[in-house]
């Protein structure tokens, strides 16, 4: 009897086993060339929905040139030649697209940006489907607002619909997402495409798009019916699955650990241009030079991209020169603070690395014996912004030549810290009578502000040589952070010559989105404190954001923060008042070593839109956090202890200061 059931428990084992595996192929292999460019499940548009397992065949994306639309110059998104089609999945942290004409949000009861817990109820119009854990995944939904000042006196346009996830979601894994029980201005439900009904219903059909996935909507139909939402119910479903982390990340890391064998153990060569000495009031040394650091890309200037290899790789082409700023404060060259740390300083959008000279930074630096190093954030540094323009309005096929350049300049970055470290530290200008107050020794620190707390964001997931940072107003994804920014208002103009149809503006920032993720939050957040990348360490980070900022959302740092797994102190402020969701939140009184997510408010700023909208530039905290006296305490403790208090007393406010911004 004992080894009948045996028999019989194995036996079921086996069927589940194939059952499973079968799945897994539907999954994966829609190759059949019966299968069209565009995905019927809806109509409005050929790229719609999306992301989407339509266009994932063979293990990757097979996006076609009329997948996503030509703009008016011309010109078309070119998914294998500009590597779309490189990609074997989709974006971690990308909206969720659809279009349903005449969708009310509020009759429909769907979860806002306000109230996320609706979305894991059992009876929300939407779920987003973890397909391993088989659970619903929070996440937000929102219709389209950018374009409203393009559509004056009240007039509709076509508004996409998306669904934002509130943390990256998992690299690899499969995702469902559904929705039931949508909504018109008039309190009809909303119809579903001829497509979908035929695959919910069972009816017949001569399209092979429809009939080629039926055992795949199986699959997807009895996921969600397990979940509790009933078949019957649905308007649309599809699945996507999410890119590989070597699919996304394993670009900076092979230039990384490649780069490293490459240069001398002390970091990189380099020569020194230009010393001032009694620089200002906090800094006595600023020095200037080159370091020699291996190219990447086809050429050292802007408008370049990534040599490849047979294997997707990046490809070693020569050494290159790399600017370099290093500070020294008065208070390590006379003394005054015998050992000094290294403070990595990462500079805002289309700067420079002149930023670090800023009054407030010295100040600091003095007060605590930082030595400060910066470099040009290759890809987004000022010399970048005219040739980001021109692509982001003309031809976003080219849209490679941003993450590829910036992956040079995050090496550049990375090289830095290893040179400081390492060879200038015992460089005669680093000598200060017969003393050197930096060694290899020495503890090294990142901050940046802006974009500097955005690509700082990727720099905490791939340094080897630095254990604490600060992102500073930081924020991501950039598909998420564009539209409500007033810093991309100069490029909207243009990309709404570029694509008059609304829905295709919003469209093709999510489609660059996939690429992007190679070298901004999206597909580094995951990865700073667990799920580390190869050859990499685990970090402590700590984020600042500012209720009010016009030019990064907090929406952004809130996503960095839930996918660090960051925590809240209990008087944290909230913006507008709503419901803050996802994080753990700890008594003020409570020391953490943890990560950590602190805002700060500041008098008479009115609350942001509560959609993607920017808000008044004329209120904007973007720029104020950095300068509060409670902001550079709580990283200065951070930083020297490793620990985070809350040197506020209760909610963080501004705007008490005592550093000046200035060259």
């Amino acid at each position: 009897m004992m080894m009948m059931m045996m028999t019989m428990i194995m036996s079921k084992q086996s069927r589940m086993l194939a059952v499973a595996a079968a799945t897994l192929i539907l999954m994966t292999t829609l190759t059949t060339a019966s299968l069209s460019d565009c995905d019927p499940l809806d109509t409005s548009k050929c790229y719609l929905p999306y992301p989407n397992n339509f266009w994932l065949r063979d293990g990757k994306l097979a996006l076609a040139d009329d997948t996503f639309p030509t703009n008016s110059f011309g010109a078309g998104l070119a998914p294998q030649q500009g590597g779309w089609n490189d990609l074997d999945g989709f974006s971690p942290v990308m909206p969720v697209m659809s279009y349903w004409p005449g969708l009310d949000l509020e009759l429909s009861d769907v979860p806002r940006v306000w109230n996320i817990s609706r979305s894991l109820d059992a009876d929300s119009p939407t779920v987003l489907l973890d397909t391993v854990t088989g659970k619903r995944v929070p996440h937000f939904v929102e219709l389209d607002h950018r374009s409203d000042a393009d559509f004056p006196n009240g007039t509709d346009y076509h508004r996409m619909f998306m669904l934002w996830p509130t943390h990256a979601l998992v690299n690899g894994r499969r995702y469902i997402v559904a929705f039931s029980g949508l909504k018109g201005v008039s309190g009809s439900v909303l119809s579903s495409s001829t497509a979908f009904v035929a695959l919910r219903d069972g009816k017949p059909s001569t399209d092979p798009n429809v009939n080629e996935r039926r055992q795949l909507f199986k699959d997807i139909f009895g996921r969600l019916s397990t979940l509790g939402v009933a078949q019957s119910s649905l308007q649309l479903a599809w699945d996507f699955t999410i890119g590989s982390t070597q699919s996304i990340t394993g670009r900076m890391t092979h230039m990384r650990d490649d780069a490293f064998k490459r240069v001398p153990s002390s970091g990189p060569q380099y020569s020194i241009w230009q010393v001032d000495n009694n620089y200002n009031d906090h800094i006595f040394r600023r020095i200037q030079g080159e370091m020699q650091v291996p190219l990447y890309t086809n050429k050292p200037g802007p408008n370049s991209t990534l040599v490849l290899g047979p294997d997707g790789l990046p490809v070693y082409q020569k050494m290159t020169g790399a600017n370099f700023t290093v500070l020294v404060p008065h208070s390590l060259a006379n003394s005054s603070i015998k050992s000094g740390s290294i403070m990595q300083y990462g500079h805002g959008l289309f700067g420079s690395r002149r930023e670090v000279q800023d009054g407030y930074l010295g100040e600091i630096a003095n007060e605590h014996g930082y030595v400060l190093v910066a470099t040009d954030w290759w890809g987004l540094d000022e010399n970048d912004a005219i040739y980001v323009a021109v692509m982001l309005t003309r031809n976003m096929g080219d849209f490679r030549i941003v993450p590829d350049r910036c992956h040079q300049g995050m090496l550049n970055a990375l090289l830095a810290m290893k040179m400081v470290a390492g060879g200038l530290a015992q460089d005669p200008q680093m000598t200060f009578n017969g003393h050197n107050p930096i060694s290899s020794t020495s503890p090294r620190f990142y901050y940046g502000n802006s974009q500097g707390g955005i690509l700082g964001t990727v720099y905490m997931g791939v340094t080897t040589d630095v254990k604490r940072g600060l992102l500073g107003v930081p924020g991501g994804p950039y598909a998420l952070l564009l539209p409500r920014s007033i810093d991309f208002q100069t490029f909207w103009p243009g990309l709404s010559k570029a694509y008059p149809d609304p829905m295709d503006r919003i469209a093709m920032l999510a489609a660059i989105q996939g690429l992007w993720d190679r070298l901004e939050p999206g597909g580094y957040m995951s990865h700073i404190v667990s799920d580390l990348l190869p050859n990499t360490p685990a970090h402590e980070v700590m984020i600042h954001y500012g209720v009010g900022d016009a030019q990064v959302s907090y929406l952004g740092a809130y996503t960095i923060g839930r996918s660090v797994g960051a925590r809240m102190f209990e008087s944290n402020v909230k913006e507008a008042n709503q419901t803050t969701f996802g994080f753990e939140f700890i008594p003020d009184t409570e020391v953490s070593e943890t990560p950590m997510i602190v805002g700060w408010e500041f008098p008479n700023v009115p609350p942001v839109p509560q959609m993607n909208v920017p808000p008044n530039k004329s209120t904007d905290t973007h720029d104020k956090v950095r300068m509060t006296q409670t902001a550079q305490d709580m990283m200065t403790t951070f930083f020297a202890t490793g620990q985070i208090k809350n040197v506020c007393g209760g909610t963080c406010k501004g705007p008490t200061t005592t550093r000046t911004k200035q060259h």
